[in-house]
């Protein structure tokens, strides 16, 4: 069983779930998971809901897609924190699909998705896919964020039909000629539904506000309904409105008529922007899990495998397109979740949702669906890890700007094969460098994407440190967006020089996490660095990056494991050259006096 293991764990393609077998799955992890799991679908049943009112779906197909992705998670899944839900990213063009094909679309773009997702772990390219540019996909998470902002306000303040139109460009243009059919009713009706869920964001954490929410207006709609609570003005509910007459389609209610070429060749083509958004999200998330925790039996391919799965047993069952969740596998890490069995609890609590749903239903609002996108997608928004591609001093920035303005004035389809050509051919180039970074580092250069800052003048002139001084410290920037086999570059520089600077500074400029391969590194520069009484400082990092190096140095009671951690990077260097100006004075020869008349003078 071993030696079939390893073999299936070197191709990349062992599920997780072997691995809590072999690891022999502890009894006191079952706490942790269950809580985890529980907690968990606290968060995502409001934000599914939604999600799938938005793609023009039945809110129900939102938690069928959630159960269905976490069932087979379980199984088939590589990491064990995953947790997969309706595919964000992708809510756009999910509409667009059903608006023009109705589910059949769905389904047929459904079966090509996961055809290609499978061949992509087959093929064993997560390990490239999970390398590339993110910022084309936060960029289009930023368009769809944005049309659901524009398009729900419509809805909510009353000027305009729900699902009127997905385009931002579009649903702004309707918003502003729209403004003058404003009415105080509408206004009154947005702020009664918007606020509270404002409020309840400040009174509870993350997402649970949402579902606190989406219960206190379910409570609200019951008592209206019973007559306790007068009727101030009128309240849709999603049972009512949306599902009365709409059964749920799965590949058994789908035309067994054949589909035309026609129709098969457009299936094709979503297919294929699916499958690269879906495909990135799914690597990059689950390299996240292995950052965060360090986790090295993560199988990307085998996440690839599961996830392209997921999407066509999602489909068949009635739900939508399946992608991982960066936010929600952070959640689970957070919630101590030990094993699969948190996504085994909320794969039975989503199915047992949709077996209730049509009771659950009758009573939720509308106008509570709306709200909870506005400010879910507004949070998505002002997240940090997207703001931080305004920045245009990097490649990264240079494609999410690009592949968002493109979404915005052509579409969602062209801005995505752009950014991800882009992103692929900044990835070809870095990849490049990388290899010949050894070559270059003898000359204090490094022309990939950790490098060795030359420009010490701008130092020497902006902070006046002395070039005796400046000499003695090294500075490596590293501007990629995940600190992954840059890692090795700056070790191998380093051995290859022959020798440590006494101050060495790692400043990260827009690495959000460290996978375990990086600490791994990081703590044998730190080390080798103490036994050559040379000092490692580490500077520019984030706030959750900052939090990782923390909580490990104190997992292993040493709060210096990593180096000196010092945010700010002119404080950095400010402490360098106080520390080196000390040394210097120490380590001066002890002076002789001469005596000339009356005075002594210090040679």
């Amino acid at each position: 069983m071993s030696n079939t293991l390893e073999s299936i764990r070197r191709v990349n393609l062992c599920p997780s779930i072997l691995n809590m077998y072999v690891g022999r799955y502890s009894f006191g992890f079952l706490l942790n998971d269950i809580l985890s799991g529980l907690k968990i679908f606290l968060l995502l049943t409001p934000i599914m809901l939604s999600l799938a009112f938005f793609c023009g779906a039945t809110p129900a197909q939102g938690m069928i897609t959630c159960s269905v992705a976490a069932l087979v998670g379980v199984f088939l899944g590589g990491s064990k924190y995953q947790i997969s839900a309706v595919a964000l990213p992708v809510c756009v063009i999910t509409f667009e699909i059903i608006l023009k094909y109705q589910y059949k679309g769905i389904l047929y773009t459904a079966i090509f998705v996961a055809f290609m997702l499978i061949l992509f772990g087959l093929l064993r390219i997560g390990k490239t896919l999970k390398y590339m540019s993110y910022s084309f996909i936060s960029a289009l998470l930023v368009y769809v964020a944005l049309s659901i902002i524009t398009n729900q306000l419509q809805y909510i303040l009353g000027i305009g039909g729900v699902q009127s139109s997905q385009g931002v460009s579009e649903n702004i243009s309707l918003l502003i000629g729209n403004l003058e059919n404003l009415t105080l009713d509408g206004t009154t009706t947005a702020v009664a539904f918007i606020v509270p869920l404002l409020a309840s964001r400040i009174f509870f954490k993350g997402f649970l506000s949402f579902f606190i929410y989406v219960v206190a207006g379910c409570a609200v709609a019951y008592l209206l309904n019973i007559g306790i609570v007068p009727g101030i003005f009128e309240i849709k509910t999603v049972g009512k409105e949306i599902m009365t007459g709409q059964p749920l389609d799965n590949i058994f209610t789908i035309s067994k008529n054949l589909p035309s070429q026609t129709f098969l060749a457009n299936a094709l083509e979503y297919a294929f922007v699916v499958s690269l958004i879906i495909g990135a999200e799914t690597c990059f998330a689950t390299n996240i899990a292995s950052c965060v925790t360090g986790d090295k039996k993560v199988q990307h391919n085998a996440e690839l495998i599961s996830t392209g799965i997921s999407n066509f047993v999602s489909v068949a069952c009635g739900g939508l397109f399946v992608s991982p969740s960066i936010s929600f596998s952070l959640k689970n890490i957070e919630y101590k979740s030990k094993t699969v069995i948190s996504m085994l609890i909320v794969a039975l609590l989503s199915y047992g949702f949709v077996m209730f749903s049509d009771v659950v239903l009758r009573y939720v609002p509308i106008f509570c669906i709306s709200s909870v996108l506005v400010v879910y997608a507004a949070s998505e928004l002002f997240n940090k890890k997207i703001l931080q591609y305004f920045n245009l001093k990097s490649n990264e920035s240079y494609i999410f700007l690009l592949t968002l303005a493109l979404a915005i004035y052509f579409g969602f389809v062209p801005a995505a094969i752009v950014g991800f050509t882009m992103s692929s051919l900044f990835f070809a180039n870095r990849m490049t460098k990388i290899k010949d970074a050894t070559v270059h580092t003898t000359k204090d250069h490094d022309s990939g994407a950790a490098e060795f800052m030359t420009n010490k003048n701008m130092l020497k002139d902006t902070m006046k440190i002395p070039k005796h001084i400046l000499d003695k410290i090294e500075v490596i920037q590293v501007s990629n967006v995940l600190f992954l086999n840059i890692a090795k570059v700056i070790e191998e520089a380093l051995s290859m020089r022959g020798r440590f600077p006494s101050v060495l500074i790692i400043y990260f400029k827009n690495a959000p996490y460290l996978d375990g391969e990086g600490l791994a590194v990081l703590k044998r520069i730190v080390k080798n660095a103490t036994k050559k009484e040379s000092i490692v400082i580490v500077s520019g990092t984030n706030g959750m990056l900052l939090d990782i190096l923390k909580q490990k140095a104190a997992d292993e009671n040493n709060g210096d494991v990593f180096g000196y951690i010092m945010p700010n990077f002119r404080e950095a260097i400010q402490q360098s050259v106080k520390r080196l100006s000390a040394k210097r004075v120490s380590e001066a020869p002890p002076r002789r006096a001469k005596i000339l008349g009356n005075y002594t003078l210090m040679l």
